[in-house]
Formats: C-alpha cells, sequence, structure tokens
C-alpha cells in the first residue's frame, strides 16, 4: 500500500510540474539562416598494401532551427538543428564504389538543463539518414547521447556520457569522456568530440595551436554483394587556427582553418547485421588535410 501510494504521489508531482512548465519558442535572430559551414580536403591517398586509392572533400552546412537560450520548455532550454553534409569521393584500383557522393543529414533536438552548481545536463535524440542514394534501403537511424558536465572550478570542467547509434557504430553504445583546462590565460586545452587540441591565444581574437582529431563518416552504400556499411576513418594531426570577427556587441562569430596529415586512414565495408563485421578493408598512406569553416553558433 505504503509503495501505491508513493508511486501516486510521484505521478501527481510529475503531473503537476508539467502544467506548471512553461513552453517559449523562438527562432535566432537571424532566422532560419545557416549558422554553420564548413569544407574539409583530404588529399588522395595511395594505399598501404594494395594497389586502391582514396581521397574525399566534405561540405557541411547547419541550419538552426530554434534559439537555445530562447527557446525552452520549464527548466530545460532547447537546441534544433537541421544537418547536412554532402561527401564526395574519388577512388581508384580495387576500391570500388557504384556512386562517389555520399550524402547525410541529421535533425538533433537537445534538452539542456543547467543546475546552479554551474554542471548541465544535456540529452539528445537525432533522426539521421546516410546513403550514397543508389537504390540503398536500410539508410535511416535514430542517433542520440546524453552527458553531464561537472564544472570542477572556473578553469577545470569536464563531462562524462554515452552515444548511441544502432544502425551505423560498430558498438550500439559508446562512452563518452570531455574536458575543458585553462592552465592560464593564454592557454586552453580541450578534448571535445573526440577532438584534442591545446589552443594559445595570441590576442582577443586570434588562437592558435596543435590538435589530433578522429574524423570518421559511415555511410549504406549499394554494391554487387548488397546493401554494404561504408566506413571511413581516420586519425588526423595538425595545427589549427580561429579568428574571431564578431563586431562589439555580437556573439562569437569564428573562422576556423586547419592543416595537417590524416596519419592512419581505414576504409571498410561492413555487414549491415548486428556484429557489423568487416566484409572488406583497406588501409591507406598519409595524406594532406585541409579544412576552413565559419561558425555562428554561440
Amino acid at each position: 500500500m505504503r509503495r501505491i501510494l508513493f508511486a501516486g504521489m510521484s505521478l501527481a508531482t510529475v503531473a503537476v510540474a508539467a502544467e506548471n512548465a512553461t513552453w517559449q519558442y523562438n527562432l535566432p535572430d537571424t532566422g532560419v539562416a545557416p549558422s554553420y559551414a564548413a569544407a574539409t580536403v583530404i588529399s588522395q591517398m595511395g594505399e598501404r598494401h594494395g594497389g586502391s586509392k582514396l581521397g574525399m572533400q566534405t561540405f557541411e552546412l547547419t541550419l538552426p532551427l530554434s534559439d537555445p537560450r530562447r527557446t525552452s520548455y520549464g527548466n530545460w532550454y532547447i537546441n534544433a538543428q537541421l544537418d547536412l553534409r554532402l561527401s564526395l569521393l574519388q577512388t581508384e584500383g580495387n576500391l570500388y564504389l557504384e556512386h562517389d557522393e555520399m550524402y547525410s543529414g541529421s535533425l538533433p533536438i537537445t534538452m539542456i538543463r543547467n543546475f546552479a552548481s554551474g554542471n548541465r545536463l544535456s540529452v539528445t535524440v537525432a533522426p539521421a539518414v546516410a546513403s550514397d542514394f543508389g537504390g540503398t534501403n536500410h539508410f535511416f537511424d535514430v542517433v542520440g547521447g546524453s552527458t553531464y558536465t561537472v564544472k570542477h572550478s572556473d578553469s577545470f570542467s569536464y563531462s562524462v556520457g554515452v552515444g548511441v547509434s544502432p544502425r551505423f557504430a560498430t558498438h550500439a553504445v559508446v562512452p563518452m569522456f570531455g574536458f575543458s583546462w585553462q592552465p592560464n590565460e593564454m592557454w586552453d586545452v580541450s578534448l571535445r568530440f573526440y577532438k584534442l587540441s591545446a589552443m594559445y591565444k595570441v590576442n582577443e581574437r586570434l588562437a592558435v595551436g596543435p590538435f589530433l582529431s578522429g574524423y570518421n563518416h559511415s555511410w549504406m552504400v549499394n554494391t554487387e554483394r548488397g546493401d554494404k556499411i561504408f566506413r571511413f576513418r581516420s586519425l588526423v594531426a595538425g595545427v589549427t587556427g580561429e579568428y574571431d570577427f564578431s563586431r562589439a556587441g555580437q556573439r562569437k562569430r569564428i573562422i576556423t582553418a586547419s592543416v595537417g596529415s590524416a596519419v592512419a586512414t581505414t576504409a571498410q565495408f561492413c555487414n549491415r547485421t548486428a556484429d557489423k563485421d568487416a566484409v572488406e578493408s583497406h588501409h591507406y598512406k598519409p595524406g594532406i588535410y585541409l579544412s576552413v569553416g565559419v561558425d555562428f553558433r554561440f
């Protein structure tokens, strides 16, 4: 009886909280205009032990669908956006693709809860598609994840969480970890989205520094053996720069530029079954990595 009474009181509390929660929705002041755009080039690379070559150019665009500072439900802020990506692959030799154009799109919706301690909880759900659209099926997925960020001090914070990708990732659930550390006023060391960087503040607008990052993409593609997952994985090392060109009173507007090397790259065709076994693998020598972008998402 006590359990039933407690459950009833809990449900009543949730219902009252839901009734009292207020909803507000606003677009950014710029409307549905691109808030992020980038172009990345990896030069054509020769296979380490084989006769194929592989290169890639990727173009990315983000369209905001809400202003997370002015869109909320109760104590939760909401960010929604449309992420689009086009990848053009150049292949030669025994790496054969029916189509060289790969398309990706996702609609991530993120709920963000800020706490008085400075900690933050975020939960993301994102319908996503990734395919060459050459007659393939099974190119739809629902990915997501959740992270909890702990503000340890004004100079150090860290986050832990999980990422979920049932269809395309090798493992459906993977742990995530990140941090941000400012050892002094000139340096910012961080690990975000599998990118480790150390940025030196040259002046109020310019920062430069080395980085080490994973650069990974997956698509469902059509092959003679049926629909397969084509997975591109690369470890990139180089130097990146950020320049803030915002005027007084504006939020950050940053131009980014990176140059480096795709140190180790692997391309695989994998089964779309639960175990994601690779049926064909290619490993490539280092190639040149170049990337430029503009970011208004701050």
